[in-house]
């Protein structure tokens, strides 16, 4: 056969291939964003949650000071965090997303040592290889899912591990978490629809003889179900409603089943150079327990908020409610303090690990506000939504705040905050004054004043200054001392500095 008689066969295969073959071509997209941050801080620590939270009506003052003293100590540290996201585009109906994050804290831990308690050469964490030397296994799974429409509908599914928030602006559920949402668009109206799983109890279980009675995989899960429905009303007003299911059945709290209903109300307007938005949401739920009295939730929520360009910035206010359990709520069973969602994991509630935020309001240390948070690193004194370290005691909230943002010029900015927050009703977590050794009247947990300014060097990367300061009120007063009268202290006023470095791609 000679050499053209193969070419020309050659060429014919090809053809047939490439006719027979679909094209698999795809785009492959990177972004991601790092954040480096120095901290001066009094309350601060590097750690997380709410150094000045109570229990039993004492208030800690953080465990790395003198829980005896008002005063706090001064800690300065450096915060890393870099996300990093790949997504695999083969159109704009179908997509693999991936997210991954790395934190560390200058000089935490690093190779064998790697958490508080390792003995052993290789033993692991996350959030850490900031020490000496560095080398540790520190890459996150923060997301991983498919995003596809269905062929000839309006259907839009992501499935696998997510990002999700409710549309009462976080304050019953912001995570990242493993499931399956679809997302329906009918004309004007949205339909999202939702399964999640956020933990299977058998992967805590043991697996003691006899292995019949581990409990199979599935059936002791903490399950959230979504229902969100939005229409616009006409191209400047938006109307919703939504309905969330919590249903734990690991026996959490004590309890065999926790059933939790969240349904809201949400809306928002334009209104010229005005802008509106707002919610109402009620929780009703049944917290079952074997051989003992059952207790039922009944609890409310509402915000309304509206910010407007005025000058060469915007204005912007807000108020949060959200209800609260009084002193005999856990004994009568009757509970009304609302419930943002937290980790639990193995069954057990993390007061300082929340899954619900309020990014609205712009503060630093008064709430959890992701917007405004630290990385990893992030501590608030209202640190969950509800205001309380467990379903049984939340306090609730009223949290009013006050906001301007301006742009001074294309690459320069500053934004100023002021920000009050009281508890919504009293229960064992109010503090105790040693003055008086009774809890303090006042529910008013303070003012907080903070700013931001910033500069771009380059157009991805932003030199920035945070300050707050937090003036407690009466809620912690005389609540810092060994328990006598002499001893009677108020706790020290918080505070934070805040330099950083953002860089986005």
């Amino acid at each position: 056969m000679n050499f053209k008689k193969v070419a020309t066969i050659a060429a014919v295969a090809g053809a047939l291939a490439a006719i027979t073959v679909p094209a698999m071509a795809f785009e492959s997209q990177f972004s991601g964003t790092s954040r480096l941050r120095y901290f001066l801080s009094n309350y601060e620590n590097g750690g997380g949650g709410n150094p000045l939270a109570t229990t039993s009506g004492v208030v800690v003052v953080p465990t790395w000071s003198d829980s005896t003293s008002a005063k706090l100590k001064m800690n300065n540290y450096f915060e890393q965090r870099t996300r990093l996201f790949y997504t695999a585009k083969v159109s704009d109906d179908l997509k693999l997303v991936t997210g991954f994050e790395i934190d560390s804290v200058f000089g935490d831990r690093a190779q064998s040592q790697t958490t508080p308690s390792a003995t052993a050469a290789g033993a692991t964490g996350r959030n850490q290889g900031g020490a000496l030397e560095s080398d540790t296994v520190n890459l996150e799974t923060k997301h991983v899912y498919l995003d596809f429409k269905i062929p000839s509908t309006p259907v839009r599914v992501t499935a696998g591990i997510q990002p999700i928030k409710d549309q009462l602006k976080g304050i019953f559920f912001d995570a990242d978490v493993a499931g399956i949402l679809a997302s329906t668009k009918l004309g004007a109206a949205t339909v999202n629809a939702g399964y999640f799983r956020g933990y299977d109890q058998s992967y805590f279980g043991t697996t003691a003889a006899p292995a019949s009675t581990v409990r199979p995989r599935g059936m002791d899960n903490l399950d959230i179900g979504l229902l969100e429905g939005k229409y616009a009303v006409t191209k400047d007003i938006n109307a919703g409603a939504v309905y969330y299911l919590y249903n734990d059945s690991r026996g959490l709290l004590g309890y065999s089943d926790i059933m939790i209903h969240t349904l809201g109300l949400t809306g928002d307007a334009k209104f010229g150079a005005l802008n509106v938005s707002g919610f109402l949401a009620y929780q009703g739920g049944i917290l079952k327990k074997d051989g003992a009295s059952t207790a039922y939730l009944n609890a409310v929520a509402a915000n309304v908020a509206g910010k407007m360009a005025i000058g060469p910035g915007t204005l912007k206010t807000a108020i949060l409610f959200t209800s609260g359990n009084d002193s005999n709520a856990a004994t009568n069973g009757h509970l009304t303090g609302w419930v943002g969602s937290s980790q639990s994991q193995n069954n057990t509630w993390a007061a300082t690990a929340g899954t619900s935020t309020y990014n609205e309001s712009g503060m630093m240390l008064l709430n959890r506000n992701a917007a405004a948070g630290t990385g990893t690193t992030d501590v608030a004194i209202v640190y969950n939504t509800g205001n309380g370290t467990t379903p049984l005691n939340m306090q609730g909230l009223y949290l009013y705040s006050l906001g301007y943002d301006t742009a001074i010029t294309p690459k320069f900015y500053t934004n100023a905050n002021l920000g009050m927050a009281w508890v919504a009703k009293t229960n064992s977590l109010k503090p105790i004054d040693k003055a008086t050794a009774s809890q303090n009247g006042s529910n008013f947990m303070g003012t907080e004043l903070n700013v931001e300014t910033g500069y771009k060097l380059y157009d991805n990367l932003t030199a920035s200054v945070q300050a707050a300061y937090v003036m407690l009120g009466g809620f912690y007063k005389g609540s810092s001392s060994a328990g006598t009268l002499a001893d009677a202290k108020n706790p020290e006023n918080p505070y934070t500095v805040r330099t950083s470095l953002i860089f986005n791609f």
